[in-house]
């Protein structure tokens, strides 16, 4: 698309549905009863003070902003915390299906209000509520079919028992966000019980969670993946030096959602393409060190190993509301996946760091044996993080944002410190099929590839995030996707995206 047809297309925009916990300030009055104090800077820009904090129950999202001097009154003598959050995000994105014959550009702008409440009963008890008024308007589409979403969510409603009876035990009730640091394993907002032990260099947290309602007003069932899926799910994290940890992982996925047969007829809302009684197990190495006249080195290593029985389902649509089961497949799983890279933090001039980075998800090359090899992720991952600043991106990529799944994604990256808390990142990914597949299981691309080749693409992504205000944070991401030989005569052809979100705290 030329540059001027863009700039007629402009003002078209979306939003992405974070989740934020709460103040840092707040979450500090939970674990130590007071407002925590800003940390020694260092003679660099990068922040790293990060890096060296053990993991703390409630401290799930550090990415998320909130002033330290939050609106608070006293209720029955204790403190009510009442703050929140408003997101502005405008998206354009342009041929999403990689063909320009076809009318799929689109442009939204993604508001979001974030209403927050936090009660602290006693060091050792506290509340906490956030509610979400969302409204997400289709301002332009080039097809003339214009929609939009508006609704309440109650995102987060939980109770906190800090240390019960002095132990290295916590408790934790309620709708509640749990997110690991990479978004790897998992990021979501689960109805779920979680405990947490936390000793020096020792931290655990086992949960439970079921669903027992829908998120949203405009919504009155549970989300089909969701509904009667049983999740039990854990952690250990052993920091064995102030800046580096190995950690543990599991996830047991108990499924118990109707089984819809062939020939059954369900609402288009209501399909459930995967049900499945799935086992993720596997482990973390992350960290960083110094290295004299060189800089710092960053690094992760993240693998698993999935296994299990699930039951595959394609449906045939009647129209737009009615759906009709075309055919089950059940099969056991067994695959595995892995992601490593390394960052160098250099020392040179503006402080530039180099990133590197491989992702592999294990493809199925034999699919009549009974057995399905394709790794799949959790479904309650978000795969992002931040190299450096304090805001996240997506790491497989912002436009093509895949699953790992029957998938290679490598990756080199280009970043600058602006401040202790902004940055500016350049980064190209490179996209292969493990085997090659007609299908690719999540994706915001809508092709479809030709089974053939299994060399999907590249995309370019230029992320800014700038943080030098109290209240307000903004990110730019603008992202071109190039189609590869496994779109067939789609090859060469480019999807593109803006995106920019503003986030102001209070």
């Amino acid at each position: 698309m030329s540059f001027n047809s863009f700039k007629l297309k402009t003002g078209k925009t979306v939003l992405l549905a974070g989740g934020a916990l709460l103040s840092l300030s707040v979450l500090a009055e939970t674990t130590n009863g007071q407002v925590a104090a800003n940390k020694p800077k260092d003679n660099t820009f990068r922040q790293d003070n990060i890096d060296g904090v053990r993991k703390e129950p409630l401290r799930i999202n550090p990415g998320d902003k909130r002033p330290a001097d939050q609106f608070k009154v006293d209720v029955f003598g204790h403190p009510l915390t009442i703050g929140g959050a408003y997101e502005l995000e405008p998206r354009y994105v342009e041929d999403r299906r990689l063909d320009p014959r076809r009318d799929d550009d689109v442009a939204n702008v993604y508001q979001d209000l974030k209403l927050e409440l936090f009660y602290q009963w006693s060091k050792s008890l506290s509340f906490f509520v956030q509610s979400d008024v969302y409204y997400d308007p289709e301002v332009y589409t080039e097809s003339g079919l214009d929609q939009y979403e508006a609704g309440i969510k109650l995102t987060q409603a939980w109770l906190f028992i800090h240390q019960i009876l002095d132990s290295g035990f916590s408790l934790q009730l309620g709708r509640q966000r749990i997110a690991d640091k990479r978004q790897w394993w998992w990021n979501d907002e689960l109805d779920a019980a979680r405990v947490y032990f936390g000793e020096d260099t020792l931290f655990a947290e086992l949960a439970i969670a079921k669903e027992l309602g829908s998120k949203q007003s405009d919504q009155d069932f549970i989300d089909p993946v969701s509904d009667r899926v049983v999740r039990l799910m854990g952690d250990v994290v052993w920091q064995w030096d102030p800046k580096q940890n190995l950690s543990l992982f599991f996830l047991s996925q108990f499924d118990n959602s109707d089984n819809q047969r062939p020939g059954d007829l369900i609402r288009a809302n209501r399909k459930d393409a995967n049900d499945g009684d799935l086992n993720w197990f596997g482990g973390r190495a992350m960290g960083k060190f110094k290295i004299e006249h060189v800089g710092k080195i960053g690094y992760w290593l993240d693998s698993a190993f999935v296994f299990g029985e699930e039951t595959t389902q394609t449906f045939t649509d009647i129209n737009s509301n009615v759906s009709r089961v075309r055919a089950q497949t059940p099969r056991h799983v067994e695959a595995w996946g892995l992601d490593a890279g390394i960052t160098w933090y250099t020392n040179l001039f503006l402080e530039p760091y180099f990133t590197l980075g491989y992702a592999y998800g294990s493809g199925d090359s034999n699919p009549s044996d009974g057995t399905d090899s394709s790794y799949r992720q959790s479904g309650i991952h978000n795969n992002k993080i931040k190299l450096s600043g304090s805001q996240r991106f997506r790491y497989y990529g912002e436009l093509f944002r895949p699953e790992l799944s029957n998938l290679n994604v490598m990756t080199a990256a280009l970043g600058f410190p602006i401040s202790e808390q902004s940055s500016i990142d350049l980064l190209y990914h490179h996209y292969e099929q493990a085997t090659p597949s007609a299908v690719i299981r999540d994706s915001r691309i809508r092709a479809t590839p030709n089974g053939n080749s299994g060399t999907l693409g590249d995309e370019f992504d230029l992320v800014l995030s700038l943080d030098e205000w109290k209240h307000l944070q903004v990110q730019f991401a603008g992202s071109v996707f190039m189609a590869g030989p496994a779109f067939g005569q789609l090859e060469g052809n480019n999807s593109f995206q803006l995106d920019l979100t503003f986030k102001y705290s209070f």
